[in-house]
């Protein structure tokens, strides 16, 4: 009988190999059932053939152990299903003689997953052989009766449970086998199962040895049964995993430990796989505005800033082309509420359900990086005055620590573990000792304790290190510990009395800044507001024209004209006035003790006086001049910024009314600021109501009256001033930065009008103004070719309407879209040519399509020569370079006659039509007929 033969019947995975070569003499149906092979798949074939083996090095490792120890117990592995599955599991390999005489490797497999294999019978005695392979197996093996004892064990079984010999275990459990389990209800439940037919395989339980100890053991029994289905005997085998249930749960006690220190980790913790957030802790979530849910499966790739974007594409390639390599860099991301932060990202490589992932760290390091910026600025060439630390983290139970990392340790000069079980009396300088003691008698009586402060510790040199502590409560194994991070400051400590000073001065000037002057200002309100106190005033300052100086003779002669001016309004004032450079060419004014209308205004004069003698800026002797706002104190003032807000508008109201001059607050005024101030709460909140409409204004060919194309503008339909025209909210919209995004929404509602309206006109073109902001967007281009084929435009239909000041604000750019938009085929066209101020070699450069004349000319060009010759020199001008006109504002027919004989080609205005809602031009369009003839 063949030694696989045996085991036909046996729910053990074997196979049996013949040891001269390796290859496979025979395998039970267990192992068919198992592996997925059959057994006329590897019978005669090297387990290497098949497969068998994902780690190649593992056959070396069979091999190696059976030269040296003629066998191998409980050998972790992993071996191939047929079907391409990893089976993880342990293998039992050792020599044995067949039938026949032949020395062969016997293989006893314990996989993760072996199924049952139905209608098995109870073995047939084992031969000579067997029985010697059955003392000799590694694995307990047994037979017990139903309601008694064990009938047979082997050796393995008695070492196992503590026993002598099989005799012993026999002699001392003889009657009930079932004794063995610590916990009865096991023994009954598997009792039932085994009475119902059920298999037990790798079922754990509890047993105690003989000496009273108890361990872990894994154990796989079945029924045999007679003819008539009752019970003979149960056979079965057990394995010790006492070492196996150990390592599991000092695994979870790991991993609870490392969550911990994650969830409680100030710094953002994330698993990014295949460009998804597998996993996110709450720093993490907070740090970019969303829910922990929110970001999980997010695209990661969505939160980089576009500026940032190709970097980490870059980064995210490496890694998933298998680079190991740590990554650490900053990269700009993108928060749910749209602000831009910078992170600083510690990755590593690892593996993830069988895919390489990365594992890290991130923390926003935005407003660290701009005190480092501001103290490299202020200190030029000297090297960074706070440096960073990694964050130590630790965990307590009572007053010892049972957990500190390297970065803890390191910071007070200590080897790894030194800290665990030491008190924090140990390592704390003993004048921080009382306070810390005091904390821990707070908490314990249930008082509130702050959970961030800072605190002296030592360090093993005796040197004292500051640090910054983060600790809270955290229940680990049902008991309260504490656990936090300390963060080292001590550099920070040496450098605050140096950022303090640089924190609230204008680097520039030197003068004290927006935020130390808002201070002040704060305690002169605080003064004044107690009874007996002294008024107030404040003066805002800002320079008339300083803009032309940067654009003329460069920044470097803008800054110095800041620095001499500063330098006289202290020469003049310091003694008995804060001066403050609050922004930009602002500068801000409060003088000390009580100071009244008169004070204020005869510092405002003093002032505006100091203007009178010329500046040197770059060389060059220029003049400049100051509009002031004054605002006097008053009781219903609550804040800095209210105070700032009016000064601002009487300064703007000094500026208006003619430059150098001074304007006092007054009531109007702020009624007129509130007014404004309620407008661009409105005009924010009209997007969202959707109270913008777009009427469209005529354009037609004065030749024959034609109407060839419209102009697209826009109006606000106020909930209660009703329709507004642009002129009395467009100067609000671009002050306050919202004209790019109204262009883009009429730019799409043109486009889509227009697309409407070329199936009854198909030579309409459109006109659209784009603010000069809109035209050096990176994204404008885009914007355009996807507007232009969603409506299915042509691109020469779509005209673009730029005014000169485009030029003025980023020609560069400008020009590279203009470029980019003349390559497509849209259509160019200088709005209000004749009253900027950009050179004429800007057209002769910029590849414009047409022009606009603006109305100034037109409303008096029967009367006025010049004018009239200005006109015919653009028209003219217009000609020689191939560019369109268009004259607007054309009201009478006298104006039209003469623009015609000029040689204009095209013209609109109320002559025409005013700007009509859509209904309205679409009816003048399905006329079809021309307006003048």
């Amino acid at each position: 009988m063949r030694l696989v033969d045996a085991f036909q019947s046996s729910t053990s995975v074997v196979a049996v190999m013949r040891a001269s070569d390796g290859v496979f003499l025979g395998v039970n149906p267990a192992f068919e059932r198992s592996t997925g092979y059959r057994r006329d798949q590897v019978t005669g074939r090297l387990p290497v053939e098949i497969g068998l083996w994902p780690d190649p090095a593992f056959r070396s490792q069979i091999w190696s152990l059976l030269r040296g120890d003629h066998r191998a117990v409980a050998l972790p592995m992993h071996l191939r299903h047929a079907d391409g599955r990893i089976l993880p599991g342990h293998l039992n390999v050792e020599f044995a003689t067949d039938a026949d005489g032949e020395t062969v490797v016997f293989c006893l497999l314990h996989l993760a997953t072996e199924p049952a294999a139905p209608g098995e019978t109870a073995p047939s005695a084992p031969p000579g052989f067997y029985r010697a392979l059955y003392l000799a197996a590694s694995e307990g093996i047994y037979r017990s009766l139903p309601g008694g004892g064990f009938l047979d064990v082997n050796p393995a079984m008695a070492r196992i449970l503590g026993y002598d010999s099989p005799a012993q275990l026999l002699q001392e459990v003889a009657r009930e086998a079932s004794s063995l389990y610590v916990d009865p209800e096991s023994a009954t439940h598997f009792h039932t199962r085994l009475q119902a037919g059920e298999r037990l395989e790798r079922v754990r339980a509890r047993v105690r040895r003989r000496d009273g100890g108890i361990i872990w053991v894994s154990e796989n029994a079945r029924g045999i049964f007679d003819e008539q289905g009752k019970v003979l005997f149960y056979e079965g085998s057990l394995v010790d995993i006492t070492a196996q249930v150990e390592a599991e749960e000092a695994l979870r006690q790991s991993r609870t430990l490392y969550q911990v220190l994650v969830e409680n980790s100030r710094d953002g913790v994330f698993l990014i796989q295949r460009g998804k957030v597998a996993f996110a802790n709450q720093a993490l979530a907070s740090i970019l505005g969303y829910e922990v849910p929110e970001l999980t499966g997010m695209d990661y790739m969505s939160l980089v800033d576009p500026a940032d974007l190709e970097a980490q594409m870059a980064r995210r390639a490496a890694r998933e082309a298998g680079s190991p390599a740590p990554q650490v860099y900053e990269v700009r991301l993108r928060r749910r509420d749209g602000r831009v932060i910078l992170c600083e990202v510690r990755a590593d490589a690892v593996q993830y359900e069988g895919d390489i992932a990365s594992t890290g760290t991130l923390r926003d390091v935005t407003e660290e990086r701009a005190r480092q910026r501001a103290i490299e600025d202020a200190e030029r060439r000297y090297r960074t005055l706070v440096e960073h630390s990694q964050v130590g983290v630790f965990i307590m139970d009572g007053d010892r620590y049972t957990y500190a990392n390297t970065a803890f340790t390191q910071m007070l000069g200590l080897g790894e573990g030194e800290l665990v079980g030491r008190g924090y009396r140990e390592i704390m300088a003993p004048e921080a000792v009382p306070a810390s003691e005091q904390r821990d008698r707070d908490r314990a009586a249930g008082r509130p304790v702050p959970s961030d402060f800072e605190t002296c510790l030592l360090h093993r040199d005796g040197q004292r290190v500051f640090v910054r502590v983060s600790i809270g409560p955290v229940e680990l194994d049902g008991v309260e510990h504490l656990t936090g991070t300390v963060l080292d400051v001590t550099r920070q400590r040496e450098a605050e009395s140096r950022l303090r000073f640089h924190a609230t001065h204008d680097p520039l000037t030197g003068l004290p800044n927006r935020m130390l002057f808002n201070q002040k200002l704060a305690g002169a309100m605080l003064a004044a507001g107690r009874a007996g106190g002294q008024p107030y005033a404040v003066l805002f300052l800002d320079l008339d024209g300083f803009k032309w100086v940067n654009d003329s003779l460069g920044h470097g002669a803008g800054d110095g004209l800041l620095v001499q001016i500063a330098r006289r309004l202290e020469d003049s004032l310091l003694q008995d006035v804060l001066i403050a450079r609050y922004g930009g060419d602002e500068f801000t004014l409060l003088p000390e003790g009580p100071c009244d209308e008169a004070r204020a205004t005869a510092i405002a004069r003093q002032v505006i006086a100091l203007f009178e003698q010329p500046f040197d800026a770059g060389g060059q002797q220029v003049f400049s001049s100051a509009s002031v706002g004054i605002v006097l104190g008053r009781p219903d003032y609550e804040s800095p910024e209210q105070v700032l807000r009016d000064a601002d508008t009487a300064m703007y109201r000094a500026k208006s009314a003619g430059k150098s001059g001074f304007v006092v607050f007054d009531e109007g005024m702020h009624q007129q600021a509130l007014s404004r101030l309620q407008l661009e709460t409105d005009l924010r909140l009209a997007f969202e109501r959707a109270e913008f409409r777009v009427h469209y204004q005529p354009i037609i060919e004065l030749a024959s009256g034609r109407l060839v194309g419209a102009e697209a503008l826009v109006r606000w339909l106020h909930p209660r001033r009703g329709l507004l025209a642009p002129a009395e909210f467009l100067p609000l919209a671009e002050e306050s930065g919202l004209i790019t995004q109204l262009d883009a929404w009429v730019l799409g509602e043109a486009c889509a009008q227009l697309g409407r309206w070329r199936r009854l006109a198909p030579g309409l073109s459109m006109n659209v103004n784009v603010d000069e902001r809109q035209m050096v967007a990176p994204g404008l281009v885009d914007e355009v070719l996807a507007l232009l084929h969603r409506h299915q435009l042509p691109a020469d239909s779509l005209r673009l309407e730029v005014t000169e000041t485009a030029f003025r604000s980023g020609r560069g750019e400008a020009e590279r879209h203009l470029l980019s938009l003349k390559a497509i085929g849209v259509g160019l066209v200088v709005d209000d040519f004749g009253t900027g101020y950009s050179s004429l070699e800007s057209f002769a450069s910029s590849p414009f399509d047409a022009l606009k004349m603006d109305q100034v000319f037109i409303r008096d060009i029967e009367t006025n020569p010049r004018h009239r010759a200005i006109v015919r020199t653009i028209n003219g001008f217009a000609g020689e370079l191939g560019l369109a006109l268009t004259a607007e504002g054309i009201e009478t027919e006298g104006q039209r006659e003469m623009l015609r004989a000029i040689g204009c080609q095209f013209g609109q205005g109320f002559l025409f039509s005013r700007a009509l809602p859509p209904e309205q031009f679409e009816q003048m369009l399905s006329a079809g007929a021309g307006i003048v003839g």
